[in-house]
Order: structure tokens, then C-alpha cells, then sequence
């Protein structure tokens, strides 16, 4: 098994044994070749007649999702993709901690940088439109961040941890394993993920989705200074520097996107800089 050494044990596992399952050798293709020419069909005709939203996209994607999940996703696929809906925002909330300021809850579902990311069922992912809710965090890490406040909190923040996900609820999973045919590894979902929205969605929501990089060129920054003396993560760090992660500019055009990218760079990154937060050092004198 090839495993690359700047990502997780636990990305390497999933990504080495999808290659020899049916949907990675024959569906992904076609899924790529359906999507490639569905963004040519759909973004005009969003610009004509759907720029904004009308109401019922979001709940009819996380329907649509949800559907999928239930009954084709593969449980290892549904658990990464729920350890990246919590993940995210518990490490937005750890780059935006300050030294004696305790911030409060919302509560507020799956929705909002601290609100409450408990996902207790399928139903409750429709309920609270997730899909929209979760690619709006990358917008509001951006409106939130001050560099000048988290430099001033940066010792701080290298002696505390992020929160930890698995004290969040995850019995989406159980309700995946009841009835899941297991047909769908993590490249399909996400790529089925990525053509659901495009589908469905408005023209706003579906460019605001597929363009919502600009939080990991800020979660990088924050890397690279909380561990810059550090010289190994910074070795693994500079694997996701490449400008084809859309961290060279602040804009993608959404005709060119690329669905694995959602994976390969957004999805593995946050596993990664999480897990290196939880447990890495920050300075070599402690390795």
C-alpha cells in the first residue's frame, strides 16, 4: 500500500483501499466526464433564470445527500465526512481563542462556527440544511479572523488543543450501517456531493460552495506560525502549498473546479492540521 507520508494514518487506509473498489474503477469516471459537462449546462442557465435562491434548494440537497448517504455511502466514506463537518469548525474555534476570553455557544445547529455540531440523525442534517450551513463556515472564519489578535494570543494558543470531535454525536453512522448497500467510497460521495449542489443549487450558493477555499489559506498561516519552529510539521505543511489548491489566488472559476480537490486538498487538510494539533509539539526541544 502506497502511504503518503504529510497525511494521516487513517486518510492513507481509506484512500489505498477504495483503488480496488468497484466505484473507484468504473463510476468515478463517469461521474467526472457527467460533471464536466453538467457545469457547462447548468452555470448559464443559473445566470439566466436561477441566480438566487428561491427557496427550497438547500433542504432538497441535504435531502438528495442524505438519500445518498443512507443507502449507497460506504460507512468509512459517511465517517470522514462527518469527521469533517465537526472538525472544521472546532479547529476554526481554536485559531480564534484568546487567553482568558471564553467564547459562549450559540447552539444553533449545524450552523455558525460555535454552534452546536451534534448530528444526531439524517433527519436532523435535512432539518438544519447542513451542506449550506457548513460551506458558509469557511466565509465566516474569514470575517472573524483578526491577524493582529491572534499573533497576540499565539502563545496561548500553542499550549491548548482543539476540542475534541469525538465527544460529538455521530449516529448518522448507525443509521448508515443499518441500510447502506456499501457501494460509494469517499471519492464518489464528495464527487456526487460536489454535482448535487451544482445541480440543485442557485447560482450564488453554488459558486459561493465551490469556492470556498479562502479559510484554508488562513488555516495554513495559523500552521505555519504555531509551529514554526517546528521543522518537521513544517515539512508535511508545505505538501498543501501548491497553488492548484487555490491558495495561490482568492477566486476559482467554478467552470474549472475540480470535485477531488474538495478531498484531496480540503478535506485531508483539516484532518491533517487537526491531528497534528492534537498531537504535536510545537517546539523540537519537546520532541
Amino acid at each position: 500500500m502506497i502511504k503518503f507520508p504529510h497525511i494521516t494514518d487513517s486518510a492513507n487506509a481509506i484512500f489505498a483501499e477504495e483503488k480496488a473498489h468497484w466505484d473507484f474503477i468504473f463510476l468515478r469516471p463517469l461521474l467526472l466526464v457527467f460533471y464536466f459537462f453538467l457545469r457547462f449546462i447548468t452555470f448559464p442557465l443559473q445566470y439566466l433564470i436561477h441566480r438566487k435562491p428561491w427557496g427550497f434548494e438547500a433542504r432538497l440537497m441535504d435531502r438528495l445527500m442524505a438519500f445518498g448517504i443512507k443507502y449507497f455511502a460506504k460507512t468509512s466514506a459517511v465517517e470522514l465526512f462527518m469527521r469533517h463537518v465537526q472538525i472544521e469548525p472546532l479547529l476554526y474555534r481554536h485559531m480564534l481563542s484568546q487567553k482568558g476570553v471564553e467564547r459562549q455557544l450559540s447552539g444553533t445547529k449545524l450552523n455558525g462556527i460555535y454552534g452546536d455540531f451534534n448530528v444526531d440523525s439524517l433527519a436532523t442534517m435535512v432539518r438544519h440544511n447542513l451542506t449550506v450551513g457548513h460551506d458558509l463556515l469557511s466565509y465566516e472564519i474569514v470575517e472573524l479572523f483578526d491577524k493582529k489578535v491572534f499573533l497576540e494570543n499565539l502563545a496561548y494558543i500553542r499550549t491548548i488543543k482543539p476540542e475534541n470531535h469525538e465527544d460529538l454525536s455521530k449516529e448518522i453512522l448507525e443509521e448508515n450501517r443499518q441500510h447502506s448497500f456499501q457501494l460509494l467510497g469517499p471519492t464518489s460521495l464528495v464527487i456526487l456531493i460536489v454535482t448535487i449542489i451544482t445541480l440543485v443549487g442557485d447560482l450564488k450558493t453554488t459558486i459561493t460552495a465551490l469556492n470556498s477555499f479562502g479559510s484554508d489559506s488562513i488555516m495554513l498561516w495559523c500552521m505555519k506560525h504555531i509551529y514554526a519552529e517546528n521543522y518537521s510539521v513544517q515539512c508535511d505543511l508545505d505538501f498543501f502549498m501548491q497553488e492548484g489548491t487555490n491558495r495561490g489566488h482568492y477566486n476559482s472559476s467554478a467552470f474549472f473546479s475540480n470535485p477531488s480537490e474538495y478531498l484531496y486538498y480540503h478535506i485531508v487538510f483539516d484532518e491533517v492540521i487537526y491531528e497534528i494539533l492534537r498531537t504535536q509539539p510545537t517546539k523540537p526541544s519537546e520532541l
